[in-house]
């Protein structure tokens, strides 16, 4: 349903065709990620006047003795601006849950595109063995008339046909379920412009776009540090507020026409407030709080995507010395096949074994390639680039 959704609003890319590829994959894939809105905030204007404070009194119960105090608190150009700035900081607060789970889909999209490609390459190597199996059953079923016959290896062959059906059951119970996870039963994988170990090794040598040490950016730990930031300025700026209140009290009608009525008290704030110092302190206390815990950390992640990086260059590592190995000794066999052929004669059983050998052996590098891949994609989630909305996906060349 989602692939002919896409169909109909995405038409450029292509995704009605019977082939998807990479591009195409991850936007059906981030398709089903939908971001929630905030809600557009009414426009906010910060009073002159912080508090309000109306009071009354009487003798005895007499309304005609009866007094009647307003107090004035203003504000100050600063302390409004720096209550808006303030305000604008949790207006904009960015969606952290959001992007966590943006990053996490990215992840799944980018281990179940692998998954795809390898079990794409498995069933062609699975196609080969199956072929080469029948052409040994064909020729043991034509020796077991002979005394030569090993019945050895007919047993080896029951046992080797068993195993190639486990793993193709294996890989189309894998396949499937990818295939209904994404509602792609009738769409073809286009894996020509998959990454290759030797990008991935330029990436490396060429520190780009992963330098060995790159500053990691917390972004809610700068968050965080920016709203403390913002309450210490508001502190500040009302720490250096010169009046604190303004006063009128209206004593009541009194027989005696000398008696005061009215008057007018003004309130001056010390700078050496005692209360407006502790809330400072314990500002810069947890900012300072922040600051260690957020080095902590950032050393912590970069010791781990070091960890990492040596993980990777290590696979890389295994990988091209697996295949140099699998040259060689595929090169090795076959010259001495070619030798034993001009004295024997040309055995095919001989030259399927080293086919078979060979197929084992580029089994094993491609599950040594997985590996690789599976920490490459691990490298690039720690680093942070995967979470970037930008970019689209690390397993292209």
């Amino acid at each position: 349903m989602r692939l002919l959704i896409l169909c109909f609003f995405i038409p450029a890319i292509g995704l009605c065709q019977t082939t998807i590829n990479a591009e195409q994959f991850f936007v059906l894939g981030l398709s089903s990620f939908e971001q929630t809105k905030k809600p557009v905030p009414e426009k906010v204007v910060f009073p002159w006047i912080d508090k309000y404070e109306f009071r009354t009194e009487t003798r005895d119960f007499d309304v005609e003795q009866q007094e009647y105090t307003i107090r004035l608190s203003p504000s100050s150009a600063k302390v409004r601006n720096a209550q808006k700035a303030l305000y604008n900081e949790w207006k904009n607060a960015p969606d952290f849950e959001g992007q966590e789970i943006f990053c996490d889909l990215k992840l799944s999209l980018h281990l179940d595109w692998l998954t795809f490609y390898i079990l794409k390459e498995k069933q062609s190597l699975l196609d080969d063995w199956t072929v080469l199996l029948k052409d040994k059953q064909t020729i043991y079923e034509k020796m077991m008339a002979t005394y030569a016959f090993d019945v050895e290896k007919m047993v080896k062959l029951r046992t080797d046909k068993s195993n190639l059906d486990i793993a193709r059951n294996k890989q189309n119970i894998e396949w499937n379920y990818l295939l209904q996870k994404y509602n792609m039963q009738d769409v073809e994988m286009d894996f020509n412009d998959f990454i290759t170990v030797e990008t991935i090794l330029a990436q490396l040598t060429e520190n780009n776009p992963f330098p060995k040490t790159f500053e990691i950016i917390d972004v809610e730990a700068e968050y965080k540090k920016t709203l403390l930031n913002k309450e210490i300025e508001l502190e500040l700026s009302e720490k250096k507020k010169t009046i604190d209140f303004l006063q009128f009290r209206y004593n009541g009608p009194h027989s005696d026409p000398l008696e005061e009525r009215l008057s007018v008290g003004l309130g001056v704030q010390l700078f050496n407030s005692g209360s407006k110092k502790l809330k400072l302190y314990e500002l810069q206390i947890e900012q300072e709080e922040l600051r260690r815990e957020t080095e902590r950390k950032m050393q912590e992640r970069k010791a781990n995507l070091n960890d990492l990086r040596d993980e990777l260059e290590k696979d890389i590592s295994i990988f091209f010395h697996l295949e140099e190995l699998m040259q060689a000794e595929r090169r090795q066999l076959q010259n001495l096949s070619r030798r034993i052929a001009q004295k024997e004669g040309t055995s095919p059983i001989l030259l399927l074994d080293i086919e078979e050998r060979h197929l084992l052996m580029k089994m094993e590098a491609l599950k040594q390639k997985e590996d690789l891949l599976k920490d490459y994609i691990k490298y690039v989630r720690q680093s942070g680039k995967m979470c970037d909305t930008n970019s689209a996906n690390f397993l292209t060349q």
